[in-house]
């Protein structure tokens, strides 16, 4: 198991490699964003050739690159366009949060689509397993921004319901001081865990909504699949008891295609926060992102896009190895 884990840690560093290439490609053929700096007078043509050296952009692209990327391997990804700060720390305020909203989301998507695409997949073509079908399609038809604004319409109405009493927050969130460990937001940067818990439910719910729809079909799919299959046949007619039979043989199955959609949906689930802490206003890496896409500040958009990069690949990389826990066939491949 040790050699399986080293081959997927291994089989990453190349994929990585390339993403970078391309993060840093697709970002400096935009043009040189110093070149809207041209525009406001209080910028001399000295001040934008000061700044033009003091980023490399006077060097050959090759260059650039290789001064980046050996910079990006230590942390260090230069300094912010708009605020001079180290764009590594700025990350570092917002990254907490996001990580606990895309965490949370993945959790919460899990503990609902696997129990109940499991329920429907046993009694199908019940009155539940319609029930389940019928609202998973309204689920997925329903855009996660638009979700978002019906819940902080539903938190408002339950606030007068409640005579003024504030049950959840509509929107925003306090930042996290730079020097404050990366675990730090999970409790005592947003408060108690009841104050966590009101910032952060209708977030999550607004960006679960999309995968819980999507794994609960999958799962039911994959489960009545399995149902089917002989060697589960073969287990009842040995006597084995059907809870062990669904549980150790049936689930075990089911659940290899559901580790591999949550893998690839890692990527959807940081797209989505992006939009989802932008309509909760809260102060995680999506908002960064894009409030230094519109002021054209690409350091900061390189970093967070390679770190986005890098935390798809890592999950994906967990994921590989779930899968070689679940299935043995894969280890031995």
């Amino acid at each position: 198991m040790i050699g399986f884990i080293i081959k997927r840690a291994l089989a990453a560093i190349p994929v990585l490699i390339v993403a970078s290439i391309i993060v840093f490609t697709l970002l400096v053929v935009g043009g040189n964003p110093l070149e809207q700096l041209k525009q406001n007078p209080a910028f001399r043509p000295e001040d934008i050739a000061r700044l033009t050296k003091e980023y490399g952009w006077d060097k050959p692209a090759p260059q650039q690159y290789v001064t980046w990327a050996s910079g990006a391997i230590h942390g260090d990804f230069g300094k912010s366009i708009q605020t001079q700060r180290p764009a590594m720390e700025m990350i570092r305020e917002r990254l907490p949060l996001t990580l606990m909203l895309t965490g949370w989301s993945m959790l919460f998507s899990l503990a609902i689509a696997i129990p109940v695409g499991a329920y429907v997949a046993v009694r199908k073509y019940s009155r539940a397993d319609y029930i389940a079908t019928f609202t998973t399609f309204v689920m997925m038809a329903t855009p996660s921004f638009f979700l978002a604004l019906l819940l902080q319409l539903f938190a408002l109405k339950l606030q007068d319901a409640t005579g003024g009493t504030l049950v959840f927050y509509t929107a925003g969130a306090p930042e996290c001081a730079g020097e404050q460990g990366i675990f730090t937001v999970f409790m005592s940067c947003l408060g108690t865990p009841v104050e966590v818990f009101r910032r952060m439910a209708l977030p999550v719910f607004a960006l679960s909504i999309l995968q819980i729809a999507g794994w609960m079909r999958y799962q039911r799919s994959e489960l009545l699949n399995v149902l089917n299959m002989d060697f589960m046949k073969c287990a009842i007619a040995k006597g084995l008891p059907g809870r062990r039979v669904f549980l150790w043989h049936a689930m075990r199955n089911a659940l290899l295609p559901i580790i591999t959609i949550v893998g690839i949906d890692v990527a959807m689930l940081f797209s989505g926060a992006v939009i989802t802490e932008r309509v909760f206003g809260l102060p995680g890496m999506g908002n960064l992102l894009l409030d230094s896409i519109y002021a054209r500040d690409i350091v900061v958009v390189q970093a967070i896009v390679l770190i986005g990069a890098f935390l798809v690949l890592f999950f994906n990389t967990v994921v590989d190895i779930l899968y070689g826990i679940f299935d043995p066939r894969v280890r031995v491949a």
